[in-house]
Formats: structure tokens, sequence, C-alpha cells
């Protein structure tokens, strides 16, 4: 049997619902697309009519559906793996949490679709709906703060926002954590605030629990404490190297080098491993600084860090080995 004739044995009571007017607009679009998509396949002329029909019954679905009904949809955008890189087949659903939580202001509904934990960060995908008033487009940035068990302890959110459709959105947020996060069990506060810098009057807020199990199992940590001597003179210590299976991250000190453009490539006996996707460096006393590898995990084998400065220039010639 075909879903076709399923769906002929469907009972819909359509009293419960509200009746919703599509604007003529709305209407021309729709309608204009169904004939853009027919008009395009000319050996399928004949089923026109019966084509027409279909979309008619899709709009009279369309405007009965109720505001409550709507509002519990899951829309879902793209996954955190997109974000992390498009252009390999990644799958981190052990480490991820669904959630799909929806919340709604002036502004339009916010859908938080997933939340991941990484090394001393926080990855979350969320899927927004603007009200047909709100100016939005792949430039418009929705960030969030975030606690973590009750702390605040964000350093920096980052992001990108993926039009889907005129109407739909996937907003991508990158949020760095000053600590590690310990616990296996996550109570996470995540409040959408901010409108392109612009504090939001009522902000989207989620309240969710992630277990993080799974990742701390097979996060490795080396221990390097090493300190190393560039050709110009400056020293570097690098404090210790992390490989999750999602990235791969070199924290060091830069505090006894005159230069902050200081950048790792990260080798094996086969060849170049990865290069930096994110990078945070300061040579202030006190301050860490970072290279993250998206994507990349340190598996068995001889891996090498190699430095160089933001235009590929190598900074020393030893490599040093990651043990």
């Amino acid at each position: 049997m075909t879903i076709y004739h399923e769906l002929n044995n469907v009972k819909v009571d359509l009293q419960e619902f509200e009746e919703i007017e599509l604007s003529k607009i709305d209407k021309k679009r729709i309608l204009k697309q169904v004939k853009k998509d027919l008009s395009s396949k000319g050996s399928r002329n004949k089923w026109i009519p019966i084509s027409m029909s279909v979309a008619a019954l899709l709009l009279s679905v369309i405007v009965t559906l109720d505001k409550g009904t709507v509002a519990d949809m899951p829309f879902i955008g793209e996954k955190i793996e997109k974000y992390i890189n498009s252009n390999e087949n990644l799958d981190y659903s052990s480490y991820k949490t669904e959630i799909g939580q929806t919340a709604e202001n002036e502004l339009g509904k916010l859908t938080l679709n997933e939340v991941m934990i990484d090394d001393h960060r926080i990855l979350v995908s969320s899927t927004f709906q603007p009200t047909s008033h709100v100016d939005m487009d792949y430039q418009t940035a929705i960030t969030p703060t975030v606690k973590i068990n009750g702390q605040d302890t964000a350093v920096s959110t980052g992001g990108e926002t993926v039009e889907l459709n005129n109407h739909m959105f996937t907003i991508f947020n990158d949020i760095e954590l000053s600590q590690e996060i310990n616990s296996e069990k996550v109570n996470i506060e995540i409040s959408y605030d901010s409108w392109d810098r612009e504090v939001i009057n009522r902000p989207w807020v989620f309240k969710v629990e992630v277990n993080q199990s799974q990742l701390m199992e097979e996060k490795k940590v080396f221990e390097l404490n090493k300190q190393i001597t560039l050709d110009s003179g400056d020293l570097i210590t690098i404090r210790e190297v992390v490989t999750t299976p999602m990235s791969t991250t070199v924290y060091y000190d830069l505090s006894q080098s005159k230069s902050e453009d200081i950048h790792f490539k990260i080798e094996s006996q086969a060849g170049v491993k990865g290069e930096f996707s994110s990078a945070s460096n300061s040579n202030k006393p006190g301050d860490l600084s970072y290279s993250r590898f998206n994507g990349v995990t340190l598996e068995n084998g001889e891996y090498f860090l190699m430095v160089y400065d933001s235009e590929g220039n190598r900074l020393m010639k030893e490599a040093v080995p990651i043990k």
C-alpha cells in the first residue's frame, strides 16, 4: 500500500482549527511556484489539472492550521555537523542532545534544535521563523548568553545565520568557555537576548539538561608543558593538546613572545592533518591562547605541531611531537 492510499483513509476534524486566510501575495507566490515547477516538465502537462487540485488542497490545509499546532511543529534546520564542516559527512549523534523546544515573541518563533558540548565550548543549532514585519537575512546575527550549572563562563560567542527560505533560518552559535565542564550532567540556560548587538526586550529562553558522558570518555589530553624557541628568539610555552571526536585544540602561552601572529598546523607522518579553524591569541601575562581544529581528531599514530605566521611562513624548523 502506498502512502497515497494511506492518506486517503486519514480523517481530520477541521472544526478544532482556526481558519487563517492567506494574503493575496502569499497565494500568488505559492501558485506561481507550482506553475513554474509544472511548466519545467513539458512531458507531464497532462497532469496539470490534477496537480492544481492538489495545490488548492494544500492551501486549504495550510490556512486551517491553528496557531498552537504550528507552534508545536518541530521545524528542524541544518545540523551542527554542517556548521563544523559542511564538506565532510560527519555524524555526532552520540554527543548531541536533541531539544525541539519552541519559544515565541514579537520578533518570531525560535526553536532550539540541538546542543552539543565540546572541549571548553558549547555548540547550538536553532531554527528561527520571523514574523511578517521583521526584516531578516543571512547577515542578521542572533546570539545568546549562556549559563552553565548556574554560572556565566562564556568568553566569546560566534555564529552563523543560514537562510533556508524566505521565512526560515538556521542559527548556529559557537560559545567559547573560560573553563572546562567536568560534570557528566550539565544544566544549561540559553537566553537569546541579542539581535545584531541590540538587546532584545523579551528574549527566547531555554533551560535544558545535557549529558556529556560519552564525550568525557573519549576525550584525550596531552599535557606537554613544553617551551619552544622560535627562529626570532621569542619563546612559546605549549601547555596541552586536547582532542575530542569533534575537534583538536592546542593551548599555549605567548606572554614571552613579542608577536601574537602565531599559528599552528598539525601534521602526521602522512603529511598535513589539518589547519586551525579558529584561534584566540594574546601575549598579555596570564592569558592563555588557543588554536582549534574543527573536525580533526588525533587517532592512533604520531602527530606533530608546526608553527607558522598568518602568511604561512614557518617560524621554527623543528616539529613538536604531540605525546
